[in-house]
């Protein structure tokens, strides 16, 4: 049933409340899709998961990916990653477009994730884990990882509120303390009483509330200020607003990246990417939302680098990049091609899934006697079974490709 040929996915688009809208709303402008008044478009899933899978059409019927691959796990994916990742496709790529904040989260490894899951599958609904790559369409302002110690304790010196969650002991230590590794020590400690203490709801709206009241009459307000008062609005009195002051605020330009493996506390807060992770859909929160918090597994798998974070491609190289990351199951590369391009592409026996995010692509087989056409906002499936491709760009032309690296 599955032949040596090119297959376009058909995809699920979720519309959780944080998505872009109306004219701003970037999905459905680049699916050509006419939107529907104030309905969030928050994500596009492009891949075999189960909640969302994509579909292909074969004998003019639709089927879904995840049936496909069930039966056919060779043939899609290939003998070697049939077999390493359990006759499932290992990755997801997601189109993402936010209009405010997603929540603080952070993902657990793999062992973490299946202990997660198998105490409760409701919240953990798998027992995989999620690294994951996120880079800029246009533009993408995130939080990752832990500030450097210098800035976390200058934050911690310049809301004095925060004492009336943690006391003044601990932040005078903080303070006084000129040793670096004993100073990550007490802001570990500091940062684990604060989510705990602010568990309780009457404290952290008196703290939240005296920082904003006096941000908002300060002048010349910071980055991490600006967005406080900003995600205060949409907000309220929620524990994440605290996160500005100690995880690194990051802007990121069309092309740049930002990689997120295990227990790496981020959030992004506005922009339009492209997203690739292990194909899993296990999140562990802790802010700024309504969804489920676990506080107490957050910070249990959490991980303290206090480094500023790492940008890849921050010279915006965009002909042709390779996100070269630690993860197993994917790595994203990004094409800006102008018309007339032709290459011949080889699949070494893996699956390879490639979305247009501009122009006109064609693939052939190399006898050319199939030949299919895809335009902006589309998307399509190489089979492992079809050896090798020859993609040849029928106008100028940016695209995403996903494959399986070698190890």
């Amino acid at each position: 049933m599955i032949e040596a040929k090119p297959y376009k996915l058909f995809n699920k688009i979720q519309n959780y409340d944080w998505g872009t809208k109306n004219e701003k709303a970037f999905i459905p402008n680049l699916l050509g899709l006419n939107t529907e008044e104030n309905i969030p478009y928050a994500e596009l899933w492009i891949g075999a998961h189960p909640k969302a899978s994509s579909e292909i059409i074969i004998n003019e019927e639709k089927y879904l990916l995840t049936e496909l691959i069930e039966k056919y796990p060779v043939e899609i994916l290939g003998k070697e990653v049939a077999e390493k990742f359990n006759n499932k496709l290992p990755f997801l790529l997601k189109v993402l477009s936010a209009e405010r904040a997603l929540s603080i989260q952070t993902h657990p490894n793999k062992e973490q994730a299946e202990r997660l899951h198998k105490i409760d599958a409701i919240n953990y609904p798998d027992d995989n884990h999620k690294p994951e790559i996120a880079v800029a369409i246009d533009s993408l302002t995130a939080l990752a990882g832990f500030r450097p110690v210098v800035e976390i304790t200058q934050n911690i010196i310049r809301n004095p509120e925060l004492e009336l969650i943690t006391g003044k002991e601990l932040i005078n230590k903080i303070i006084n303390e000129k040793n670096k590794s004993g100073l990550e020590n007490l802001i570990k400690e500091f940062y684990a009483l604060l989510m705990k203490r602010a568990e309780n709801k009457e404290i952290l709206k008196n703290v939240i509330e005296k920082i904003s009241e006096r941000l908002s009459n300060k002048k010349g307000l910071t980055q991490e200020e600006e967005q406080f008062l900003k995600q205060y609005k949409n907000f309220g009195a929620d524990v994440g607003l605290l996160s500005f002051f100690f995880f690194n605020i990051i802007n990121l330009k069309p092309g740049q990246s930002i990689f997120t493996e295990a227990g790496v506390p981020h959030a992004y807060i506005e922009g339009s990417i492209i997203e690739c992770m292990a194909n899993s859909d296990n999140v562990v929160r802790a802010g700024l939302t309504n969804k489920f918090k676990d506080v107490d597994t957050l910070l249990e798998i959490l991980k303290y680098d206090f480094n500023k974070y790492e940008i890849i491609n921050e010279d915006q190289i965009n002909d042709e990049v390779i996100f070269e990351t630690p993860a197993k199951e994917f790595q994203l590369l990004l094409n800006e091609k102008e018309k007339g391009f032709s290459k011949k592409y080889f699949t070494k026996d893996k699956p390879l899934v490639v979305l247009l995010l501009s122009g006109s692509l064609k693939i052939e087989n190399t006898n050319k006697n199939i030949s299919e056409n895809y335009s902006k906002g589309e998307s399509f499936l190489i089979p492992a079974l079809m050896k090798q491709f020859i993609l040849t760009c029928a106008a100028d032309s940016k695209f995403v490709m996903v494959e399986i690296p070698s190890e």
